[in-house]
């Protein structure tokens, strides 16, 4: 990917917090991408001072672009402006004055980015506070990546900054108290966000002479590495210290030391150390040597210095009003917080006397390095941001081309100058003919025989009269009414209910039919005796003629045949004789029926089937009644009042 990083300094010298993230992380994803660095000439975060060259050049394998900065800043001047801006409630034009004093102010930086931001799939910027991420960010924020370097400071709460945290696509943070602080005050929990942090190398312990010798420090000493300025907290870590030197004589002459860039005025205490600034190496043999490494800032968005303290097994002494800070302490178990000066002084009593708990809270410190923050754990984390974020970058109009046209867009040539085109186009013409010959042999394949279905394969008149047009299907009723055992008896060797179905499936069939009449009956024809019954054609009954045939099917009295086919039952024991109504009791219920449609009336005693016994007459079935005849011709045949009577029996009815 083509990555560009976006931070108001750079360089090795540079102490800044983000500024060092910056550089680190741009070396070593320099490595596997394409990472150009856009800073400025300043080497001081104080005045803005243009130190270094504009322009380009390449530092360990990193395009580095500064541009100039436009004025220097009155710091006192500044800060004064600053205490209005806090203590009331600006306007948008005094917030923006506010910024532009903040600085660095690089106007060619931005007309770079929006001339130039197409060419990288994705831009990073650092730290939230400062011009170049103000207005870099409304550029492209669509791939922009903001790690904002974000503690509870006055300017987050200026009304420029909430516009300016709903641009970014996605935000990386260092700590969890930093990503928890942001969402609280912005509310940007649908933004995609990663905490990932600074990664530290464990390298072999260095030697803390290597640092005492330089300096010739010989006494026990606390050490302070960073920028020292009031911004920092120093003035009440100096007054603790004078304090606790003046409680215990017995200290003798522990020291506290400073290093790094000077910016603020020292007291006047020979025990309070001025180093000055020092390269890499020779911090860590610092950090080394310390009894513990001092944090003493109030507003800290991660501390790469306790990570560095940590790493060479050296505890930490920290502000407990920094959230960031006393994360770190209690996950890691390698440090202490204060809050006031009581607390304060039992800590440097604990060290002071006590070397073993340092050098045990220093290991704890080292394992902690080890499991979080590791280079090669937290690069695969940043660029699983990077590649969900980034957007690919568009060619310079200059190297687009235009697609050459389908069609000539000049007359064809003649004579000698159509030779060669007449050559490409004989080409093209044979390629086409040849696939125009494909298609036609294509299209000329024989159809793919459909499989023939179960009813064809056995009986291939029936399904010749399947396909018949409706005329001939009604004159040939009758051929369909006879052959329709015989295909039955084919495909079903055993009865089942669906051979009694049959009737009303021709019914359902017929087009013609109309909706308020009944199917024609066909008689069947006679037949040659059987083995087995087969089921006779069913009548329609009166009371449902005038229902739809797919309706009928689902309301018509069950056929007794249908009954017989089934398997036999355990034999029943006689149903009682019915007892019969009185006239006025039966009337009444037939008025009460008359008023419901036929199948939604109870069903009568026409409708239950008793199977008669071996030593009684069976009654003779009602014309409703599909039964077939009984064999005793002595039966009497039931009256009127006894067919229509319900039957009394606790049997239930059989259900169509």
């Amino acid at each position: 990917m083509k990555i560009a990083f976006i931070v108001q300094r750079y360089g090795r010298e540079i102490l800044g917090g983000s500024e060092t993230l910056a550089r680190q992380l741009a070396e070593r994803l320099a490595r596997r991408h394409e990472i150009t660095v856009l800073t400025t000439t300043a080497k001081d975060y104080i005045t803005w001072k243009n130190e270094y060259e504009a322009g380009e050049e390449k530092l360990r394998g990193v395009r580095v672009h500064r541009f100039p900065v436009e004025g220097e800043r009155d710091i006192e001047e500044f800060n004064r402006f600053s205490e209005g801006i806090y203590k009331e409630k600006p306007t948008r034009e005094q917030e923006l004055e506010w910024l532009d004093r903040q600085g660095p102010v690089t106007p060619e930086l931005i007309e770079f980015l929006k001339k130039e931001h197409e060419r990288f799939d994705l831009l990073l910027f650092f730290t939230y506070l400062y011009y170049p991420t103000y207005y870099g960010l409304q550029v492209a924020p669509e791939k922009s990546v903001l790690l904002p370097t974000a503690h509870d400071e006055p300017p987050l709460r200026l009304g420029i900054f909430k516009e300016m945290f709903q641009l970014p696509s996605s935000f990386l943070f260092n700590t969890e108290a930093e990503e928890l602080l942001v969402l609280d005050r912005f509310g940007v929990h649908k933004k995609m966000r990663e905490t990932v942090g600074v990664g530290v190398d464990l390298l072999d312990q260095p030697d803390p002479s290597i640092f005492r010798k330089r300096h010739n420090i010989s006494a026990k000493y606390f050490l302070y590495a960073g920028r020292i300025d009031g911004g920092k907290n120093l003035e009440e870590l100096f007054r603790f210290f004078s304090f606790y030197k003046e409680e215990y004589p017995a200290s003798g002459n522990l020291q506290l030391i400073l290093i790094g860039k000077l910016g603020m005025k020292l007291p006047e205490d020979s025990s309070i150390r001025y180093i000055g600034f020092v390269d890499e190496a020779e911090k860590l043999s610092a950090m080394a040597g310390a009894i513990a490494v001092m944090q003493p800032s109030k507003l800290e968005s991660f501390s790469i210095v306790t990570l560095e303290a940590f790493s060479v097994g050296t505890p930490v002494v920290v502000n407990g009003a920094s959230r960031v800070l006393v994360d770190h302490c209690l996950k890691s178990n390698a440090g202490f917080y204060y809050r006031d000066f009581e607390e304060f002084e039992e800590i440097f009593n604990l060290l002071f006397s006590d070397r073993n708990l340092a050098r045990s809270l220093g290991k704890n410190g080292q394992r902690y390095i080890k499991e979080n923050y590791g280079w090669q754990t937290l690069l695969a984390q940043y660029e699983h941001v990077f590649r969900a974020s980034a957007r690919p970058p568009k060619e310079p109009k200059e190297s687009r081309r235009r697609e050459p046209s389908a069609l000539p867009s000049k007359p064809e040539p003649t004579g000698e100058e159509k030779a060669p085109e007449a050559e490409a186009a004989d080409a093209v013409a044979t390629d086409q003919a040849q696939i125009e010959t494909v298609e036609t042999d294509l299209l000329e394949l024989p159809p793919v025989p459909e499989p023939a279905t179960e009813a064809s394969a056995e009986d291939p008149a029936s399904a010749a009269k399947e396909t018949a047009p409706a005329e001939e299907a009604a004159s040939n009723a009758g051929m369909v009414q006879a052959d329709a055992p015989s295909v039955a008896e084919e495909q079903a060797p055993e009865h089942s209910v669906a051979d009694t179905e049959a009737p009303a499936a021709v019914e359902e069939a017929a087009p013609e039919e109309a909706a308020g009449e009944a199917a024609p009956v066909v008689e069947d024809p006679p037949e040659e005796p059987r083995d087995e019954p087969t089921a006779p054609e069913e009548e329609v009954p009166e009371e449902i003629a005038h229902l739809p045939s797919f309706f009928q099917s689902s309301v018509r009295p069950r056929p007794v045949s249908a009954q017989a086919s089934e398997p036999e039952a355990a034999p029943k024991s006689p149903a009682p004789p019915p007892t019969p109504a009185p006239p006025i009791a039966e009337q009444a219920r037939r008025d009460e029926e008359g008023g419901l449609p036929a199948f939604f009336q109870p069903r009568s005693k026409k409708e239950e089937v008793v199977e008669p016994t071996s030593g009684d007459a069976a009654p003779e079935p009602s014309k409703e009644e599909a039964v077939e005849p009984s064999s005793s011709d002595d039966a009497p045949e039931p009256s009127e009042e006894e067919t229509a009577e319900p039957s009394t029996s606790d049997e239930p009815h059989e259900r169509s």
